[in-house]
């Protein structure tokens, strides 16, 4: 009986652990997602300034064009 309940013991132990180790592993897939999308929000505002400059160059040319 004793070396039973040594061995539940044991696994609750193990699965403690566990489950320390998977929550560190979702914190820092949670961060790394964040630091991703952060990275994306940069490149799109990037994306957008180009965007529009070239659009802005064009009416400003089509502009020029008809005057």
């Amino acid at each position: 009986m004793a070396k039973k309940k040594k061995s539940t013991v044991q696994f609750q132990v193990f699965a403690g652990v566990m489950d320390v180790f998977r929550s560190a592993l979702a914190v820092l897939a949670i961060i790394l997602l964040l630091i991703m999308l952060g990275s994306l929000f940069k490149w799109l505002a990037k994306d957008v300034d180009v965007m529009f400059a070239e659009l802005r160059e064009n009416i400003g040319e089509a502009i020029r064009v008809t005057e």
